[in-house]
């Protein structure tokens, strides 16, 4: 769910979460992993208790679109309060009709400052944006009597609730996909990966606990990372993200041309298997539109 400035939104969908979690003890018993438990075992309950003594309860608050949020503002900001390109009212005006008749508009949005570019101007409003939904994190922790955490890990969701969310003011058309994660929107990061990774740790609030992860995913071609000097960017990248104490990355090593002639003709490619969100899959096997937002990740030719 996009994160709203009213966050009373939220409060109808998180009680009947807390009650259900009140019964799965009951509903659904694990007594083969509730043995292997040493708390479990030594007080007796099952392993999907409320409250095991001496045991923490673990729940989360899903951020869906950030990047699409994040953007959104970043256009409204620079477009209608700063440069005054456009008014309000004409920006709403283009999003109802999901940018029929306005494409200048939709070109103009499409060419704001986008996050994932190392651009403090729009991490800036990310960190702003990972904040207020740390504060409802921790609000909510003290409400629900659970340590109440942030994740950025849609695994793959992003593309359904696309399908519910109408045109965007970063230029996104209506019901296509959100954001994945804390990556970029598609084809929005254009400075380079290591960009990519920058503006994931200048948007984050490291002096919260009440966060979990962030899912970031990165494409690159086959070509820059071919040999020993390939290794070693790839490697060096990696190193980057681990000296950044970033949480999450994953790889897609392939073209995009690739993978639009898997999509064309999968009997040829029934082999091909791609990184998805934590986990990975057989390209052909996907459903078109989760294809689609694989194929729209920007493809990154140099490291």
């Amino acid at each position: 769910m996009l994160l709203s400035p009213n966050h009373r939104i939220f409060k109808a969908s998180l009680y009947p979460a807390a009650c259900y979690h009140k019964f799965t003890s009951q509903a659904f018993c694990q007594p083969t992993g509730s043995s292997l438990h040493d708390l479990c075992m030594e007080n007796c309950l099952d392993l999907h208790t409320p409250v095991i003594p001496g045991g923490i309860d673990l729940g989360y608050f899903e951020l869906m679109g950030y990047g699409t949020v994040v953007d959104s503002l970043a256009a409204v900001k620079k477009l209608i309060f700063e440069d005054k390109k456009l008014t309000m009212a004409q920006l709403i005006e283009a999003l109802e009709c999901n940018f029929e008749g306005k494409e200048a508009v939709r070109q103009m949005l499409l060419n704001a400052p986008k996050y994932g570019n190392n651009d403090p101007y729009v991490d800036s409003l990310a960190k702003d944006v990972d904040r207020e939904a740390l504060e409802f994190t921790k609000k909510y922790s003290k409400e629900l009597g659970v340590h109440f955490d942030l994740r950025l890990v849609p695994f793959t969701s992003h593309v359904p609730f696309g399908k519910v969310v109408s045109a965007s003011a970063n230029g996104r058309k209506a019901y296509t996909p959100l954001a994945d994660g804390s990556s970029a929107s598609h084809g929005a990061d254009v400075n380079g990966p290591t960009a990519v990774l920058l503006s994931n740790f200048n948007s984050k609030n490291y002096n919260f606990r009440e966060r979990a992860s962030r899912l970031l995913n990165i494409k690159f071609t086959p070509s820059c990372v071919t040999g020993e000097e390939g290794t070693r960017k790839l490697a060096s990248f990696i190193r980057t993200w681990c000296d950044l104490k970033l949480w999450h990355l994953q790889f897609n090593i392939v073209n995009k041309e690739t993978l639009l002639a898997a999509k064309k003709d999968p009997d040829k490619y029934r082999g091909l298997i791609v990184r998805v969100a934590g986990y990975s899959a057989y390209f052909c096997d996907l459903s078109p539109d989760l294809q689609d937002d694989i194929i729209a990740r920007t493809e990154h030719s140099t490291i």
